[in-house]
């Protein structure tokens, strides 16, 4: 699950989570470099390694000149049954937390800052999801969703949320429920918002149908408020899962998305009104071919499902010569790997 950053000196810093499988305890962050985005040499790695955690998902964003702050997730080890128990469906607990650089990412804190969620945790487990966006210097947004802890009996009441801090993130406390379906039919899993160049918050959302297989239209849900209340989720054109939004310097947006139709893969399609995707038009930076999947789930369970799939988590940002700078994680030869693509958008 990659994250590229463009640094002001025109280097690039990347970040990635390592492991011998998709949800597996040995996952753990590494860092990259780039003088050129196009090749990247690993640096190391961030953050603990065998301290009874699995991290992942990481992503490095730019506090000010020199500072860097990397969030990520973190996963209690030590079980039999991987990141999802698929019997109970319950999660592993997790947890969200930062790591600080002062030297542009050269070093950063050795433990990580624990970010507190105030929900019941016999009730819910929390991951991050989503991009942490700077919406003014000292009000960041961090997304994250919901699911089941262990020992919970029950279904999971799982949401898409954002957590706020107004500190620069030395703390954080404010909790908005982004989208929800109260009837717990449809899941709003791995939200992925970007902020419009107006100043509004455009966040794309795969949906799933609960208990099932299938997904339905990606949504989506837009605030005018700097996060504190949002619009209901509407459909768009495109039936993949996670979608990334970029928005163009000409007010449209372009999504980064998995489709897994067949023939599945990794594609890029623009919107002029947030909703209709142009698929005609579209391109496919990824053809998944024969390795979509990792072989058969052992357990007919939908989260088994999920943790098979050999590519995923595309994300990408406009650079400032107007290019796309777009990547995502795949599987070529048996090997899995992340990929990058750049992008001009015509037209």
């Amino acid at each position: 699950m990659p994250w590229i950053t463009p640094l002001a000196d025109g280097t690039f810093i990347a970040c990635q989570h390592v492991g011998a499988e998709l949800g597996s305890d040995d996952n753990h962050v590494v860092v990259l470099r780039s003088t050129d985005g196009r090749t990247f040499t690993e640096q190391g790695t961030v953050g603990p390694c065998g301290d009874g955690y699995a991290y992942r998902a990481p992503q490095i964003s730019i506090v000010e000149a020199q500072r860097l702050v990397l969030v990520c997730s973190r996963f209690e080890t030590g079980g039999d049954t991987g990141l999802f128990d698929p019997e109970t469906e319950a999660l592993r607990r997790p947890e969200m937390c930062l790591f600080w650089s002062a030297d542009l990412g050269t070093t950063w804190t050795a433990e990580p800052q624990i970010v507190a969620v105030d929900l019941p945790p016999e009730r819910y487990t929390w991951n991050s999801a989503g991009q942490l966006l700077q919406l003014r210097p000292d009000r960041w947004m961090w997304p994250l969703e919901t699911w089941k802890p262990a020992g919970y009996d029950g279904p999971p009441d799982q949401r898409a949320w954002a957590l706020f801090s107004d500190d620069r993130g030395a703390s954080w406390g404010e909790l908005t429920v982004v989208a929800d379906d109260p009837q717990g039919a449809v899941l709003y899993w791995d939200q992925m918002n970007c902020c419009l160049d107006d100043g509004r918050i455009y966040t794309a959302l795969w949906t799933h149908l609960y208990g099932t297989s299938h997904d339905i239209e990606n949504h989506w849900v837009l605030s005018a408020d700097e996060g504190h209340t949002w619009s209901a989720p509407q459909p768009t054109n495109l039936r993949g899962q996670v979608c990334t939004p970029i928005p163009l310097s000409d007010g449209r947006v372009a999504a980064i998305y998995n489709d897994r139709h067949e023939p599945q893969g990794v594609r890029i399609a623009v919107s002029e009104d947030l909703s209709h995707f142009d698929t005609e038009h579209q391109v496919t930076v990824f053809d998944a071919g024969a390795e979509a999947t990792l072989g058969p789930p052992q357990h007919d369970n939908f989260l088994a499902e999920h943790m098979l799939i050999a590519f995923g988590k595309p994300g990408g940002r406009r650079l400032d010569d107007g290019t796309l700078l777009t990547w995502f994680w795949c599987t070529t030869g048996g090997v899995t790997h992340t990929r990058w693509v750049r992008l001009e958008v015509v037209g």
